[in-house]
């Protein structure tokens, strides 16, 4: 009888442990598809639709490119092909990166380079790169005794061999300088051949070091794009930047020669920090939208990197001369990278570009983020600073900037966004600096920022990412984040959380994520763009094989997703300015529209949500349940005002400068 009973005892927890198993399993399943397919909460406003994938995700933002207007949305990939995708009338979008002509090297053009040893008749080893892959190749060697030796390689590297050239590979991996992960590649040259090394696409900026045997002839080595015999059997291949790799972070987007195309000023990065001693003369690139593509002008300008590795670009005109000039972030968080400071080019009425940053007092060596806007309603642009240590304002002072503490970054969190509006409605513009750790609302009092506590007024004091947003048009400025969802504003200027558009499996939400809203397909109402990274969450990988992990993030994929809001029957007005030559998009000025409601003060550039990168200038109204507006006050970034009267609503009104 008492074996029966423990027999029964048995079984029983048997069952109940494969109960166990069954069910955590499927939870975690669950989550790993809804983070997968269905990352955000939409319930019945938005419809998910997918856009595409994309690699090497730095930053997503939307811009007119193609002055049709329906907004297009374009990416930075560091090396990676990057987006640009137009907009087809608001039904769908289409790849335009070759007819635009803004690749930034020949992969994105498919049309590989020729290889250089083609011309090369002389006998010798020959080491250099070509099309993404490291060659050693050996041609007309008499003298083979010793040739051969170690070549440190990427982890992920593959290699491939023809002709008399051997090689063995060990796969245990090293570490070398920096965070890269390395194998050492042996090779033996018996005659003629080549071996091919092909390198991951993010890692171009990777030094192979070459140990050749003692006693190998190396006055018949050449390497390199100029093909030198190195000095010693040991040396490094100059990286991968000797072919036409741009590195993008940041894109700017303007007519800057005044022909009514929007051009664009890239920043591109700094090769892990070393662009100094890699490519002394790099440039920022300027392209020039023509009729058969762009056109890059950077040189001739005078955008010098001067060794800046550039992270965010913004045009602003900060002098008031009606010239947008550059600000460019060049930081990085330790020495030797961190040296070259923040860069502000004013342009001459030449059209060139002068860096006046340390005259001017912006001259910032710290890694941070910033954004311009005009905090005392002066009329000239302040500039918002946001770094690991501190917040600061820089305070625009007849073209001179006064630098103004807001108060020490406590948790020493790296800002992810920030995000300006007149949330409160009391005519000056506040704003909002998300955190993974701390996020921080500063709230314009009288010209002069205050820093609120956002759960005082029910916002999330974390945030992956956030923008403010009238998503339902009903005239209060609401907030959306990253992880936690949209949280709507309330008559007295406190929000509520409504689980809409938030995270479905928080505990698969890995990686980055990108937000930015704009109106897609013109109905209205802003639809929700994100780039989301499908890197895995810390639980993922405790469940994960780590082979399984380095496949998986090992081209740092993301999907791009659009979500399109369903609206409502509230009324709405959108607003694009056309400004005179030389700040055609009219950066600076501002709107307000007034209805028997009250009046909502906006500043073209606030609706941008691109973290590095700037291009949405349109201006989006809620109205409610308004049928009517009043009137409509431009006040234009040279001081002058223009004011329409009883204008039509529920349409893009387009404002020219009279």
């Amino acid at each position: 009888m008492k074996m029966k009973r423990n027999l029964f005892i048995f079984v029983g927890m048997i069952l109940i442990s494969l109960v166990l198993v069954l069910f955590k399993p499927y939870h975690q399943l669950r989550d790993i598809y809804l983070s997968k397919y269905y990352p955000l909460n939409t319930h019945s406003g938005f419809i998910q639709q997918d856009i595409g994938f994309s690699y090497s995700l730095f930053d997503l933002g939307v811009a007119e490119i193609n002055q049709d207007r329906f907004l297009d949305i374009y990416s930075t990939n560091h090396n990676s092909r990057q987006l640009f995708l137009m907009n087809q009338q608001g039904e769908d979008f289409k790849d335009g990166l070759t007819e635009l002509g803004l690749p930034q090297n020949y992969e994105a053009t498919y049309s590989p380079v020729p290889d250089p040893l083609l011309n090369k008749t002389e006998p010798g080893l020959y080491i250099y790169w070509h099309n993404y892959e490291l060659i050693v190749a050996s041609q007309g060697l008499t003298n083979l005794e010793n040739m051969g030796g170690l070549i440190i390689v990427p982890l992920l590297a593959t290699s491939t061999e023809s002709g008399e050239i051997s090689t063995k590979i060990d796969k245990k991996p090293a570490l070398s300088a920096g965070i890269d992960k390395v194998q050492v590649a042996k090779f033996k040259v018996k005659g003629d051949g080549r071996l091919s090394i092909k390198f991951p696409a993010f890692y171009p900026f990777f030094q192979p070091l070459f140990k050749l045997n003692t006693g190998a002839d190396i006055t018949h080595v050449y390497i390199g794009s100029r093909f030198e015999s190195p000095t010693s059997v040991d040396f490094a291949l100059p990286p991968i930047y000797a072919l036409p790799y741009m590195d993008r972070h940041g894109m700017a987007w303007n007519d800057y020669n005044n022909e009514g195309n929007m051009d664009v000023a890239i920043a591109r990065a700094g090769m892990q920090g070393k662009i100094s001693e890699f490519d002394p003369d790099a440039k920022d690139e300027l392209m020039l939208q023509t009729s058969s593509g762009f056109e890059d002008i950077g040189g001739k300008v005078e955008l010098d990197k001067e060794g800046c590795a550039s992270r965010q670009v913004a045009w602003v005109d900060f002098d008031r001369d009606n010239l947008l000039d550059l600000y460019i972030m060049c930081g990085r968080h330790l020495p030797p990278n961190s040296i070259y400071p923040n860069q502000l080019y004013r342009q001459t009425a030449e059209g060139r570009f002068v860096n006046v940053s340390a005259e001017k007092n912006v001259n910032i060596p710290e890694m941070g983020w910033f954004a311009w806007l005009d905090i005392d309603n002066d009329m000239d642009m302040d500039l918002f600073w946001a770094d690991e240590i501190s917040f600061w304002l820089y305070r625009n002072e007849s073209g001179t900037f006064i630098a103004e503490k807001l108060g020490e970054n406590k948790r020493k969190s790296l800002v992810n966004q920030l995000t300006i509006a007149d949330y409160d409605g009391d005519g000056d513009l506040d704003l909002f600096s998300a955190s993974r750790k701390q996020s921080i609302l500063f709230t314009n009092v009288q010209g002069k920022f205050e820093r609120v506590d956002p759960e005082l007024i029910g916002l999330p004091d974390r945030a992956f990412a956030a923008n403010w947003v009238d998503y339902d048009n009903d005239g209060l400025i609401d907030l959306h984040t990253l992880r936690y969802g949209m949280y709507r504003q309330l008559s007295n200027h406190t929000f509520e959380k409504i689980n809409l558009l938030e995270v479905s499996a928080p505990n698969t939400f890995g990686g980055y994520a990108y937000c930015t809203w704009f109106d897609a397909d013109n109905d209205g109402d802003r639809d929700l763009l994100m780039g989301k990274s499908e890197e895995m969450s810390w639980w993922e990988k405790r469940q994960r094989k780590a082979q399984d992990i380095a496949e998986l993030t090992k081209y740092s994929k993301s999907k791009v997703l659009l979500y399109r809001n369903l609206g409502n029957n509230n009324h709405w007005l959108q607003i694009e300015l056309k400004g005179s030559p030389g700040n055609s998009v009219a950066i600076g000025a501002k709107i307000k529209v007034t209805t028997a409601n009250g009046t909502q003060l906006q500043q073209v550039g606030q609706s941008e949500g691109a973290w590095r990168s700037q291009g949405h200038y349109r201006l989006y109204f809620g109205l409610g349940k308004q049928d009517a507006i009043s009137s409509i006050q431009v006040t234009w970034p040279d001081g002058k005002v223009q004011e329409i009267l009883n204008p039509d609503l529920d349409r893009l009104l387009i404002i020219e400068q009279a």
